[in-house]
């Protein structure tokens, strides 16, 4: 997981960290496929191609068996099938065919909780293509389904920063200094927090995330202590 600077000042995203916010509702393989495409951003972030394509071929294998199994017997494979492809795209570095994937996925999204799975990783996929202005606005759909959601909430603020709408990013993470659970340790905030590139470009640019950042620290050093 990488990300840096280019010479006007945009960020250039190579990928993000993947995380559920309940790790029990996802199946064996499912979350295999979650460790495999977590384990490919960190061998980018290390430069590990031999690792990168192990794990390319490790992905296409749990894909395989994913839709042999009709997603593991999932109430919904329809959706299910293509999301699961799109994530392990997004991780190869695929970012058009995972958009392409997602919009099959959106389609059969029959509960307000799969909607926003797949609004949220379009408007996370669009940034990384660079069309921040789009990711704003699948970020406006994902959050009308779950307005709590810690991954939306992450990917919209650095939508609206990198559409230059810096006060509505930083009124994000000022909301989340309002909810000091957010940052227990094993949080799915602290983990973004601590490895998400589209993040970390953005510490020193907001003051809100500025403060979050030094509440979590605070809360690190004192040994996850209120």
């Amino acid at each position: 997981m990488s990300e840096d600077m280019n010479s006007t000042g945009q960020m250039k995203p190579d990928g993000t960290i993947v995380t559920a916010s309940n790790p029990g509702e996802l199946s064996p393989i499912e979350a295999a496929i979650m460790d495999a495409c977590n384990g490919l951003h960190e061998a980018r972030e290390r430069g590990d191609q031999g690792s990168f394509d192990a794990l390319c071929a490790s992905l296409t294998r749990l894909l395989a068996a994913y839709d042999e199994t009709d997603g593991e017997n999932h109430p919904n494979s329809a959706w299910s099938r293509p999301n699961q492809r799109a994530l392990a795209f997004s991780a190869m570095g695929k970012i058009q065919d995972a958009v392409r994937a997602e919009l099959i996925a959106l389609k059969y999204a029959d509960t307000p909780r799969r909607r926003e799975i797949s609004l949220g990783n379009l408007a996370d996929r669009c940034l990384r293509l660079g069309d921040a202005e789009l990711a704003v606005g699948y970020f406006l759909e994902a959050i009308e389904a779950n307005p709590q959601s810690v991954p939306v909430l992450i990917t919209g603020a650095a939508a609206l920063f990198r559409a230059g709408h810096h006060d509505e990013a930083d009124s994000i993470f000022l909301a989340m200094l309002g909810s000091p659970g957010l940052l227990e340790t094993g949080t799915e905030l602290t983990a973004y927090l601590a490895f998400d590139p589209n993040v970390r470009a953005m510490r020193g640019r907001l003051s809100g995330l500025d403060a979050l950042y030094a509440a979590w620290e605070t809360q690190e050093r004192s040994g996850g202590a209120q």
